[in-house]
């Protein structure tokens, strides 16, 4: 059973958390068409412009559902005493105020923030009101990033304005917890990144003007260039024309016309035309090389593989035994990142001592290199024991501080749990078995 989102709300002080929020007519924004040149970078226009931008390329939208899902479907694994195991995977199944999917619904919020601001994600820690540092966290929950802005301080990093007229609020250290990808170096961007979304722009644009532009061309929704005519007048061509569509309408077609023929009306004057386009494709283009340098670009833009995007093509590009390659790669760029910032914000900022939380592998290849690389450091330990470098007891040692082993291999009376944490309902469904199966019993 998860945590009701009436205790969540009252330590939270995001707009949404309000009791009379659901009350209050739906905020509409006018969407009016933008252009390619966006906001300067690092500032809060730029982010809605991005926001706005992606959802309008398909192939970048994809790629973002794909890299946003990828890591919303992973499993986490929660290690520790079987008490503060049981309370804070509560806790984080409960995320997000429970709102949709709880824990999956606020993965998918925090990556996308992630990958399409540069402001970054930003995840609320749930405290009483008059909470400390030292006051455990009831609960988290993904905060509006174009809500957010960093103070640069340290102490109070970010200030939160609302969109209800309410005065701004300031966060503590310990009320919140930042993250961007690719953080700026300079120190006036306060902590700012450069997300996906801006590294695949300029390529994102080219790609969406020549979709417009084709989109535009088969509608016939513009005009696309100019005809220069000599030897004919131009009411008698424009009614040659009107004449041979309304015969073509006539006999149904309505979609792709047959030509025009228009006689000269002196047979002395040749009639010559002259067609100067006013927009095209530039010179030499190939949709299918450049859709293969889109992915190619999309790839290293979310730090990943192209086989992530599309099967990979054949001739120069790669081969199949690359793409197994370029994926073991990719595993420790643009989503590992992502992933550690995740871990290591929950185990600093929420979980308390002796818990660990950790992303748990749902990829194949990953885990079978994982057992293998823990049986080779085995071996050597093996070996280093019966040469008497090392006892038993510090290979256990080393064992436990290479993550092969839990420590409470080194604690045996600390009631330690290792769970992996699939979903609610299989968590729910274990419950209901373990219920059933005490009352069977009594």
């Amino acid at each position: 059973m998860g945590i009701s989102p009436a205790i969540l709300t009252e330590d939270s002080v995001q707009d949404r958390a309000l009791r009379d929020f659901k009350d209050q007519a739906p905020i509409t924004f006018r969407l009016a068409a933008f252009a390619d040149e966006l906001p300067a970078y690092g500032t809060r226009p730029r982010d809605v412009a991005l926001d706005r931008f992606w959802k309008t390329e398909p192939l970048l939208a994809g790629a973002i559902y794909s890299m946003t899902a990828k890591v919303a479907a992973l499993d986490f694994r929660l290690r520790g005493p079987r008490r503060l195991v049981t309370k804070y995977r509560r806790i984080l199944l409960s995320a997000d105020f429970g709102q949709g999917n709880g824990w999956i619904a606020f993965v998918f919020k925090v990556a996308q923030d992630m990958l399409c601001a540069d402001n970054g994600a930003f995840i609320e820690l749930l405290r009483p009101p008059n909470g400390s540092a030292t006051t455990a966290v009831h609960g988290i929950a993904h905060i509006d990033s174009h809500q957010c802005f960093r103070t640069g301080d340290p102490i109070q990093p970010v200030r939160y304005e609302s969109q209800r007229g309410r005065p701004p609020q300031v966060f503590n250290w310990y009320e919140i917890l930042p993250m961007s990808d690719m953080p700026s170096p300079r120190e006036e961007m306060k902590g700012i990144g450069f997300c996906a979304v801006s590294r695949i722009l300029r390529a994102a644009q080219t790609m969406r003007s020549i979709s417009l532009y084709k989109r535009q061309k088969l509608a016939g929704k513009r005009v696309p260039g100019m005809l220069f005519v000599q030897g004919i007048s131009r009411e008698y061509l424009k009614r040659s024309i009107d004449v041979a569509i309304e015969e073509q309408q006539s006999q149904g077609q309505s979609l792709y016309t047959g030509p025009i023929l228009v006689a000269s009306m002196d047979a002395s004057v040749p009639v010559a035309a002259e067609l100067v386009e006013l927009a095209g494709l530039p010179d030499g283009y190939d949709e299918d090389i450049a859709m293969k340098w889109y992915i190619a670009n999309l790839a290293l833009a979310f730090g990943t593989d192209y086989t992530e995007f599309a099967p990979l093509p054949g001739g120069n590009l790669g081969s199949a035994t690359q793409a197994t390659e370029m994926a073991a790669r990719a595993r420790g760029k643009g989503p590992g990142a992502m992933l550690q910032q995740f871990e290591f914000g929950l185990n600093y900022w929420v979980l308390p001592n002796g818990l660990e939380f950790q992303f748990a592998s749902s990829d194949a290849t990953a885990e079978q290199q994982r057992i293998q690389q823990e049986a080779a450091r085995a071996q050597s330990r093996a070996v280093r024991i019966q040469s008497g470098e090392i006892t038993v007891e510090q290979a256990l040692e080393l064992a436990v501080a290479a993550g092969d082993a839990p420590e409470s291999f080194l604690e045996p009376d600390v009631d330690v749990v290792d769970t992996v944490v699939r979903s609610l309902a299989t968590v729910q469904k274990q419950l209901e078995n373990l219920q059933d199966r005490y009352a069977s019993r009594s």
